[in-house]
């Protein structure tokens, strides 16, 4: 083997071991995670998607300019995104 080779390895084999050194330094500050399961939903979702939906009862008013049919799909798009989080059951924690 080469000595210029041999010089290459040696310094590959140093920046590892600094490296690794650093890494095995950094254990103690890792993030665990306390649940890995599904994320829920916060309160303060919840309460936007309530409101959004209280503001769409607002417009759904006879004097309102927003057609009956577009807001009808709107609410089933809010309910269903209420059932999908389990705000209710949220709600019911809470």
């Amino acid at each position: 083997m080469k000595v210029g080779n041999l010089m290459i390895l040696v310094l590959l084999a140093l920046l590892a071991h600094g490296e690794w050194q650093e890494w095995r330094g950094n254990l103690d500050d890792r993030i665990t995670f306390a649940d890995k399961g599904v994320p829920s939903v916060s309160l303060w979702q919840c309460g936007l998607l309530k409101q959004q939906m209280a503001e769409l009862e607002e417009r759904r008013m006879p004097a309102s300019s927003m057609p009956q049919q577009e807001a009808e799909s709107l609410q089933r798009y809010l309910a269903g995104k209420w059932q999908t989080l389990g705000c209710e059951f949220l709600l019911e924690q809470g």
